[in-house]
């Protein structure tokens, strides 16, 4: 029997194997309340005329730590706690501009969870914020998860508190920092696409004509400026 050429091998391959997948994304966008716009979640669901199931309640700490040794250049490490009535949620991110390398759950050698995805800030009229990142997180029922001692963490004093709805497949944070700042955020995952994105837009311009300011501050900066 005469073998296949290369090419015609090719062709029989399924397409997902040949084609390049979109990259995982977040879209979000967020803004301080004390500038405008919808003065809550509750306000961001009306706003948006969509129902949320009863909220999910945070407490959030981020940590003062040593990055490991091989963290990647051009990438911010980061590291919070947090905790509802159910379970505690020990993770650790890396973000950064450009491609991210292959990198280690510093935290578990078996994480609960791990995520690639870009972080996409859509900051109105066109404009967007992109970043790379990777996460790992460990979770536990039965108290809070410590950070290895490689780390040599220290919990920041300031806690923040935290509120989530989800309505579909959009979330809708209401933060309050220890400084006294409320900041919303309202996001959705999906495929960093431009359909993707205009569909994240779209919702980005009901709360733009509704007052809201979008900035460009992360949830880090915010959580873990302490007074």
């Amino acid at each position: 029997m005469r073998a296949r050429s290369f090419l015609s091998i090719l062709f029989l391959l399924p397409t997902t194997l040949i084609a390049q997948q979109p990259e995982a994304a977040e879209f979000a966008m967020r803004w301080d309340i004390a500038e405008g716009g919808p003065q809550s979640a509750q306000e961001v669901l009306k706003a948006l005329k969509l129902k949320a199931k009863d909220p999910d309640n945070y407490e959030i700490r981020y940590f003062d730590f040593t990055p490991p040794r091989d963290a990647p250049d051009g990438f911010t490490a980061i590291l919070r706690q947090r905790k509802t009535k159910k379970k505690h949620e020990l993770t650790f991110k890396y973000r950064g501009a450009g491609e991210l390398p292959a990198v280690d759950c510093p935290i578990s050698s078996k994480p609960d969870e791990e995520k690639e995805e870009v972080d996409i800030s859509v900051l109105g009229e066109g404009k967007t914020k992109r970043s790379s990142s990777y996460s790992c997180t460990v979770e536990s029922k039965d108290g809070p998860v410590e950070p290895p001692q490689k780390l040599k963490a220290q919990a920041l004093e300031c806690a923040n508190q935290m509120t989530r709805y989800k309505a579909g497949d959009l979330k809708i944070e209401e933060w309050h920092l220890p400084g006294g700042e409320t900041f919303i955020e309202v996001s959705h995952n999906g495929s960093d696409t431009q359909k993707d994105l205009k569909s994240f837009q779209e919702i980005v311009a009901k709360l733009v004509k509704k007052g809201a300011k979008p900035s460009d501050r992360s949830k880090t900066e915010l959580g873990s400026n302490c007074p």
